[in-house]
């Protein structure tokens, strides 16, 4: 049984990435609306250069977790003896 692609339970593991990325965000939007300390390009090109690649890289980490735990043979609704790739007809040594 394969997946579907996001599903609600990957979204509740993701939501950990979810709010920090909602912050920086917000926090560039605040500093590009209301700027402080004016506006000297230097420095507000570095402050938005550091924040957005930082964004940038935890949005990347975050679809990457995503596509890591969909296809993660632990997370699936399956029988154990199907992630192991035994069939579950099969007869055991257990006798």
């Amino acid at each position: 049984m394969s997946r579907r692609a996001f599903d609600a339970e990957i979204a509740l593991d993701l939501v950990v990435n979810a709010i920090p990325l909602a912050i920086i965000l917000f926090f560039v939007a605040t500093f590009a609306v209301f700027n402080p300390w004016g506006i000297d390009p230097l420095q507000s090109g570095l402050q938005f250069a550091i924040l957005l690649s930082i964004a940038t890289a935890l949005a990347v980490a975050t679809y990457l977790a995503a596509r890591v735990i969909e296809t993660d043979p632990r997370t699936r609704h399956e029988s154990p003896e199907m992630i192991d790739g035994g069939d579950a007809s099969e007869p055991t040594d257990s006798e």
